[in-house]
């Protein structure tokens, strides 16, 4: 039996975006790291763009 083998490393890269209100706006011009955090962690995130990156080793032919 004959095989051909390879890895591939695939990463996927995103642009995700989220419009804060004028209040969560006031909030994080205040500076505040715990509020920043809050305003990030309940964030509903919006996918803007991606970029799926492949990367292919060598092919390896086997014979068993």
């Amino acid at each position: 039996m004959a095989k051909l083998t390879r890895t591939v490393n695939y990463a996927n890269y995103r642009w995700e975006e989220y419009i804060l209100t004028d209040e969560q706006l006031a909030q994080w011009k205040t500076g505040d790291e715990d509020v920043r955090q809050d305003i990030i962690d309940d964030a509903d995130w919006d996918l803007v763009r991606d970029k799926p990156i492949d990367d292919y080793g060598d092919v390896e032919f086997q014979e068993d």
